[in-house]
């Protein structure tokens, strides 16, 4: 059972895409921390006419704002090292039974945040133990025809700690920003569904196959220009992805 979440953000889509999805659910935070010096967002370049299977983010509302709406406690950190010790004698001032981590792009978890004992869950954009990397939802689109995202409880290796859920989603259509818009979109939407089963008690974390899978870290840009140009131009419907039993899965997202 989870008493005391906490989001760790940086200023990112994704930590907007979080706190969104966080307030539509009506789930409470005991507090946002927010470290790094806010940052301009990344233009998003969709077309008018691409679809999504599931609620996107607006990355036009800051995170502040959300954070406001919702009443949640917020406090900033102008470090943006997650080895500082400030940040870590802020997380742990918290009390949190639960960190939700959404940091930026290359950043991992340290010793120092890992040795407070306070579990730290991650939502990855990958099948795992199959997918592991930071181009995972490229590689996914090109090999499998979809995407897939993992939520798991971080360990020292890269994408290896105990998964929690996992979950397949229909490819976005053709138009849609991948890395701006649909993948913190899937991975929002799986951290409500896996934070639902915590709640209840549902959720059991599985260890990972350590033999199993491979990491994909740097995908060639004509390689990402033609998984692209490969997305069906009316979105594929969720009876199209190829299922697989698996007990930390909940499905295609319908």
């Amino acid at each position: 059972m989870i008493s005391r979440v906490v989001l760790l953000a940086g200023h990112t889509v994704r930590s907007r895409a979080y706190a969104q999805a966080l307030a539509a659910a009506g789930i409470e935070l005991a507090a946002v921390v927010i470290y790094g010096l806010p940052v301009a967002p990344a233009a998003v370049c969709t077309a008018a006419n691409a679809r999504s299977s599931v609620a996107l983010p607006d990355p036009t509302i800051s995170l502040d704002e959300t954070c406001a709406r919702a009443r949640w406690p917020v406090h900033h950190l102008p470090e943006g090292d997650l080895d500082a010790p400030a940040l870590q004698a802020l997380l742990a001032a918290q009390r949190p039974s639960l960190v939700i981590f959404s940091g930026y792009a290359g950043q991992i978890v340290g010793s120092r945040l890992l040795g407070m004992g306070t579990p730290f869950l991650h939502v990855h954009p990958g099948w795992l133990p199959d997918y592991r990397g930071s181009t995972t939802v490229y590689y996914s689109i090109l090999e499998q025809h979809g995407c897939a995202a993992s939520a798991f409880l971080l360990e020292k290796g890269i994408d290896t700690g105990p998964v929690l859920m996992r979950r397949r989603y229909p490819l976005p259509s053709l138009g849609m920003d991948v890395d701006g818009l649909y993948d913190p979109a899937i991975r929002a939407d799986l951290l409500i569904r896996v934070l639902h089963d915590m709640r209840a008690a549902a959720a059991q974390a599985q260890p990972q196959d350590m033999h199993a899978g491979h990491t994909y870290f740097v995908i060639h840009p004509v390689l990402k220009h033609l998984a692209l140009l490969s997305l069906p131009v009316d979105g594929t419907p969720p009876d199209a992805v190829r299922r697989e039993q698996d007990p930390h899965s909940s499905g295609v997202a319908a």
